[in-house]
């Protein structure tokens, strides 16, 4: 699987999720912004480090 494909899954999964997490009860409505936005900065995260290893260097 690669980077394309995940964030193909994630994309058609994470919107269901939080609109049935929000159903419930479990997260406020006015907090799915903050959710998103933790949720793609969390990604964003992970992209760099996986992108950018130990002893890569610019020339």
């Amino acid at each position: 699987m690669n980077t394309d494909m995940f964030g193909g899954v994630i994309r058609a999964i994470f919107p269901p999720v939080i609109a049935f997490l929000i159903g419930k009860g479990t997260l406020p409505a006015g907090d799915y912004g903050a959710v998103v936005t933790g949720f793609v900065s969390l990604l964003t995260a992970l992209w760099s480090v996986h992108s950018n290893p130990t002893g890569k260097t610019i020339k």
